[in-house]
């Protein structure tokens, strides 16, 4: 019962790390503009990451455009689950209330249609 339980709750904090659907993902969402900064702030992630790590990649969007960016991983591997998008929201919804936070990336997995732009 007690593995059961573990299993259980392991499932329930990966899941919270994956991130609700936005207006933004999926065939039929509407495209996220994205700029060079907050793109810079992706890599930077990424290669923090290494592919090893869990981590999450939220974006600030104001008016159909990715402004400002925060993130969180867990560094090494021994790291099971944890709950980085709500750490990673927390962060970006404390940039201002003008801001609708959403998770952009899952891991490496980007989660949301996009286009990099010129500034």
């Amino acid at each position: 019962m007690l593995r059961f339980l573990s299993a259980v709750l392991v499932a329930a904090l990966l899941s919270a790390c994956a991130g609700a659907p936005s207006e933004y993902s999926g065939s039929k969402g509407k495209t996220l503009q994205v700029t060079q900064q907050v793109w810079g702030w992706y890599k930077q992630y990424v290669t923090d990451i290494g592919g090893v790590n869990k981590g999450v990649f939220v974006v600030g969007v104001y008016k159909d455009t990715a402004e400002v960016a925060s993130y969180y991983y867990c560094p090494g591997t021994s790291c099971l689950a944890g709950n980085y998008s709500g750490k990673a929201l927390d962060r970006c919804r404390s940039y201002g209330a003008e801001y609708n936070c959403i998770v952009f990336a899952n891991g490496t997995s980007i989660l949301a249609n996009y286009k990099v732009i010129d500034e």
